[in-house]
């Protein structure tokens, strides 16, 4: 067993030194090399989020009743006005012709109480002409004080007709703005059974369903304007109070281009489950962009000076991370401990020194001792 052992052990050290052989020997490959750099470097945070619509309706019931009709679908593009959905208004129309009717009746009762209005003046005049000529008898001593009395009567008989004939036309008129108001509202709540799209977008979602019962306040669809989106971030409470308005981020959604954006809304609260700020910044016009896509920020958050690599030239294998190192002609492996990617770049936490030139463009089946050409 031990002889064994000995021989694969052997095996290999010959396997290794064959390679390395093999490597100095073989004809120089061509690199690309860039060198480890020190300086002060800008240092960004991190959140992911989600790209949502800026402008979002979701589209109620006012009225109850059965949903007669549903005109869209979720992914259908709607314009603005346009019905999408339909409530069985029979009742509503019954109230709507009810309110219309008592109209009608109190504007029918009109023109009685102007003529009565008309009759009780023509009268109140006629008792205040005769109360005139009688007054005159009466301070000749012509006249009984019985008849100026009754003179005097008549005339208050017939301002008190006067009154009441105008009380009733008031009553009447009372009647009409109650009825016209009662149309008014027969009419907008009719007008509640047919539901229209208030901007131009997209039918995300669909509640509502034919023959379903339609209560007032419970959602029937949800509604997205078409052309204007936003992406929101959750950002960790550690980074909280750096959030501003008008803070510059650099956004990525999905695998397009990274855009620049400013911060345009911060939700005043945190999320107590995820201890995260959300907070939002208005997007570009993107082709195809739909709500609900992945997207990735960052911002600057200061800087510190730091030993920096390319990004490129860290070679990774499960948790070990090398790069090769150009010694003279030869490129040399060697174990690293690099941080994160910033800005196309990693920090060199162990490794290397500033000044060394590493591959960052090569072969990928590369060995250690390998001759190689530096190319511009």
């Amino acid at each position: 067993m031990k002889h064994t052992l000995w021989a694969l052990v052997l095996l290999a050290s010959c396997s290794t030194q064959h390679e390395k052989k093999d490597a100095a020997t073989a004809a120089p490959v061509k690199v690309q090399v860039a060198e480890v750099g020190g300086g002060m470097t800008a240092l960004t945070a991190k959140a992911s989020g989600t790209v949502e619509a800026r402008t979002r309706s979701v589209i109620a019931a006012q009225v109850m009743g059965l949903v007669r009709q549903v005109t869209v679908e979720p992914g259908q593009s709607v314009r603005a006005g346009q019905t999408l959905v339909v409530i069985d208004s029979q009742q509503l129309q019954a109230g709507a012709a009810q309110a219309e009717a008592a109209r009608l009746e109190a504007r029918s009762a009109l023109p009685e109480t102007a003529a009565g209005i008309e009759a009780a003046r023509s009268q109140l005049e006629l008792a205040r002409s005769t109360q005139a000529r009688l007054k005159q008898l009466f301070d000749r001593k012509s006249l009984a004080q019985q008849e100026m009395d009754e003179a005097d009567a008549r005339v208050k008989q017939a301002e008190s007709a006067v009154a009441m004939a105008q009380s009733r036309r008031a009553q009447v008129e009372a009647r009409i703005a109650q009825g016209d108001q009662a149309v008014s509202s027969a009419t907008t709540q009719r007008g509640y059974a047919t539901l229209v799209a208030p901007f131009a977008g997209v039918v995300v979602e669909k509640m509502a369903a034919v023959g379903a019962m339609a209560l007032p306040g419970v959602p029937l669809l949800t509604i997205e304007a078409s052309g204007g989106f936003r992406v929101a971030l959750q950002v960790e409470e550690s980074q909280a109070s750096r959030m501003k308005l008008g803070l510059p981020l650099r956004v990525v959604v999905e695998d397009r281009e990274a855009v620049e954006v400013k911060v345009t809304e911060i939700v005043p609260s945190l999320d107590a489950a995820t201890r995260s700020l959300t907070v939002k910044a208005d997007l570009p016009v993107m082709q195809g962009l739909r709500s609900g896509a992945y997207a990735r920020g960052e911002w600057a958050v200061g800087e510190r000076e730091m030993l920096t690599v390319d990004a490129l030239a860290v070679r990774e294998s499960g948790q070990m991370q090398m790069v090769f190192v150009v010694e003279g002609a030869k490129a040399r492996s060697r174990m690293v401990s690099v941080g994160e990617v910033n800005g196309g770049r990693r920090e060199v936490l162990s490794g290397l020194k500033a000044g060394e030139k590493v591959v960052v463009k090569g072969p990928a089946e590369m060995v250690d001792g390998a001759a190689v050409e530096v190319s511009q």
